[in-house]
């Protein structure tokens, strides 16, 4: 069962991250081209948009919570990066955090299996986050454990581990 708490955001976001989605797709068309396996077709924009608007989101959670200390990649980059999206400091312990945006519709969590499994790529936890509505979200946390039971499936354009969620209200 996943534990799933509501958060609001500031309505902003859906348009900032709209705004930064095109900036990134720019500066990534390279590495996301058809010739690559990480071409993800007309979705390209949707898709950098809602993981922007998800780490945005993120950001806004963890800034709520008084005392906690991270540190969040760059939302733009030149190129893609392979780190953690936050790194938060735990008790006597870093916590290396990869943020994943789920659409308003989705009915399942979704984790890259070459990223997931990526020796260069330092994540302990996920953060999945969910909009509701143009004010409010859910989100839940996943360890790297949790994910490696879940279901391998080919999605549209990569392998990757899924886990089937319930519906919102």
């Amino acid at each position: 069962m996943i534990k799933w708490k509501n958060t609001t955001y500031p309505s902003t976001f859906i348009k900032l991250a709209d705004e930064l989605a095109g900036v990134r797709s720019m500066l990534s068309a390279d590495v996301y081209n058809k010739n690559t396996e990480k071409y993800r077709g007309d979705k390209e924009h949707k898709i950098q948009s809602l993981g922007i608007f998800a780490e945005l989101v993120a950001r806004h959670i963890l800034d709520n919570n008084r005392g906690v200390k991270y540190k969040a990649a760059p939302l733009i980059e030149e190129r893609p990066v392979v780190e953690a999206d936050i790194v938060m400091q735990g008790i006597g312990e870093l916590n290396y955090i990869d943020v994943k945006g789920v659409r308003s519709n989705g009915n399942t969590l979704r984790v890259n299996y070459k990223a997931h499994n990526n020796p260069n790529k330092k994540v302990t936890h996920y953060l999945f986050i969910q909009p509701l509505n143009p004010l409010q979200a859910r989100f839940c946390w996943m360890t790297y454990k949790d994910v490696n039971s879940w279901d391998v499936v080919m999605s549209t354009y990569t392998k990757c581990y899924e886990l089937k969620i319930e519906k919102h209200n």
